[in-house]
């Protein structure tokens, strides 16, 4: 797979879209192993970011003993500042929890690039507005990543409206929100389902359309990512199939990026998210393309593009083949 280089761009996409776009696989590991630092400081092979969660992977009778863990690992990694380190989240529970982890000291503080905030409707979001706006103002470069997996969007008769309503509250903190990302499995469990290696997640049809959904609402403005996918190496030799499978339908809607939950799947995601080099040729012809006739010719000359309609997915494409690279397999 071949990476290009960043001075070979002709994309305009801003360098906070890249960042946005950089997530990429977000591996997420339980604020009580005794091995965060170790883990992140010898980084697994193409990680890109982590999430240290606090919240449904830890029991609520041991969230002090979690987050006492978390800034010791953080402290750990501050005092050695390895050369090279993943964009570190944290998932939180509450927005008092937030406050509460602000006031660690400022080397650990320094590491975290956001706070992830579980569970998100029109109605939790402002919960955690007061909480954020103190928390902002504590550090310039710090973002959130809202998980839109509450069931409430589950109700056909409020949908819409309650994602409209958490679409303008998320635009008055553009700046900040770095990924809006779906949680699959809160919505197939709401519903009592579980999809198995055969299925993707679009195949659970209440839940596949609700994260079409989802995507249709968000994806113009934000960078949407999309579910984990819960099977991985060590188990049915098909997880990578199945996998790659639902990764395409990601692409397809617009999703960039996948929450994951074992090493083994960090891989996948980076190569699931290069472009074809049909696709980087194209969409640099569209880019280069100023002249009086805003209708061009594919690369192969089989295809047609217009400038002012496909101009936003060259520019995604140069984009993510600047991080992801080139592959000579990859469709979108």
């Amino acid at each position: 797979m071949e990476i290009i280089a960043e001075n070979d761009s002709i994309t305009s996409f801003s360098e906070r879209r890249r960042l946005e776009y950089s997530v990429g696989p977000l591996l997420y590991m339980p604020a009580l192993r005794t091995d965060i630092a170790e883990k992140l400081s010898s980084g697994f092979e193409g990680l890109r970011s982590a999430a240290i969660c606090l919240e449904d992977t830890i029991r609520d009778d041991m969230v002090e003993a979690a987050e006492e863990n978390l800034l010791s690992q953080l402290s750990l990694l501050a005092e050695n500042r390895p050369e090279k380190l993943p964009m570190i989240f944290i998932r939180i529970r509450s927005g008092e929890q937030l406050l509460r982890l602000s006031e660690m000291p400022s080397s650990s503080f320094e590491l975290i690039t956001g706070f992830i905030l579980p569970k998100i409707d029109d109605i939790t979001f402002g919960e955690y507005i007061p909480h954020l706006e103190k928390v902002f103002a504590k550090k310039s470069s710090l973002y959130i990543m809202p998980i839109i997996e509450n069931p409430s969007f589950l109700r056909l008769s409020t949908r819409y409206d309650k994602l409209e309503r958490l679409f303008d509250m998320l635009m008055a903190m553009r700046d900040r929100v770095l990924n809006v990302r779906i949680g699959g499995n809160d919505f197939c469990r709401a519903l009592g389902l579980c999809g198995d290696i055969t299925q993707t997640i679009y195949d659970i049809l209440p839940v596949g359309q609700l994260i079409s959904d989802i995507a249709a609402v968000f994806a113009g403005e934000f960078t949407v990512s999309a579910p984990v996918w819960n099977y991985f190496k060590g188990g049915d030799p098909r997880w990578r199939e199945g996998m790659e499978r639902e990764m395409k339908t990601d692409r397809s809607i617009g999703l960039v990026g996948k929450t994951v939950i074992h090493p083994s799947q960090i891989e996948a995601v980076n190569k699931a998210m290069a472009v074809s080099r049909n696709d980087y040729a194209d969409a640099r012809l569209i880019m280069e393309n100023s002249g009086e006739v805003q209708v061009i010719k594919s690369s192969d000359g089989g295809r047609m593009y217009e400038n002012k309609i496909h101009s936003g997915w060259a520019e995604r494409i140069l984009a993510l083949a600047e991080i992801y690279g080139i592959s000579e397999e990859t469709e979108l």
